[in-house]
């Protein structure tokens, strides 16, 4: 039987230590391989993802680079880096610096270009904004009101805005100088048409989004930070979609791999589905 390394080890790198986190999943189920491992084979093997980028992932606050969190939010990567650490632009005087929009859960100087969970959460908020014609700027304003109000850095991925969204919303974009929010009307519009459809299928803990159902109407597969990192699985096992699909590949059909891992039929194929990017809805 062949298991996955596991911990989080202290590595002295002459300067401090750093926390390297090795995967403990079993690429087959997306759980500890040592323990808590629900495949039905009798042989593992390590996660089979590329973390060069990510040499300091923590447990339970999920790790997505900007391509794999970009896939899930159906937007370019650069878009996302954009947001989330800054940008410049040439102003005709000179370069402009504009700060990210609210402050990630890693820290890019450590460790490297990563989002957490609720950095994803936050990002599908923007998207929907973004979508229904909201300038950067108007957004920013937003934000910060926001987190002066809720107290959070992450403020459109709290409990608190799921609940009472829609009064915060107003009270946040109230007397900005955006054409789409001068009238009340307008701004429940948006609300109602935009940021409403991208809290769905969000469930919330006490300290903001816990997990993120991806299937409108099942909860078949799910994105939980506190499993496989917050990549997409099949909620009942911990399958990763994207292993499900090379199982599929492997097997020949649905059929064989949902007997073979014991898993509903349902989920194989929405964890097909899902891949293909034929599933997973847009925030708006």
């Amino acid at each position: 039987m062949v298991l996955v390394l596991s911990g989080l080890n202290p590595v002295d790198n002459g300067d401090n230590l750093s926390a390297v986190r090795a995967l403990i999943l079993c690429t087959a189920c997306g759980y500890r391989a040592s323990s808590d491992c629900l495949c039905p084979l009798e042989e593992y093997a390590s996660l089979e993802r590329d973390r060069d980028d990510m040499p300091t992932a923590d447990f339970g606050i999920g790790a997505y680079t900007p391509v794999e969190a970009a896939k899930l939010l159906h937007m370019q990567p650069t878009t996302l880096r954009r947001w989330l650490y800054g940008y410049e632009y040439d102003h005709g005087e000179g370069e402009v610096h504009q700060p990210p929009l609210w402050t990630p859960q890693y820290d890019p100087d450590d460790d490297g270009p990563l989002l957490g969970f609720r950095d994803l959460i936050e990002a599908r908020i923007v998207g929907a904004l973004r979508r229904s014609r909201i300038g950067l700027p108007t957004i920013r304003l937003c934000i910060d009101r926001a987190k002066e109000i809720l107290g959070d850095d992450h403020p459109f991925s709290t409990k608190a805005f799921k609940s009472d969204g829609r009064k915060i919303f107003l009270e946040i974009t109230d007397g900005v100088e955006e054409p789409r929010l001068i009238d009340l009307k307008e701004r429940q519009h948006v609300f109602r048409a935009f940021v409403l459809p991208s809290l769905s299928g969000l469930e919330f803990g006490g300290e903001g989004a816990a997990r993120w159902w991806l299937v409108p109407n099942r909860r078949t597969l799910v994105a939980d930070p506190e499993r496989s990192f917050g990549q997409p699985i099949v909620a009942e096992t911990g399958l990763l979609t994207s292993r499900v699909v090379q199982e599929v590949r492997a097997e020949g059909s649905p059929e064989r791999v949902a007997k073979l891992y014991q898993l509903p039929l349902r989920a194989v194929r929405d964890a097909i589905a899902f891949e293909q990017g034929l599933l997973l809805p847009k925030a708006a």
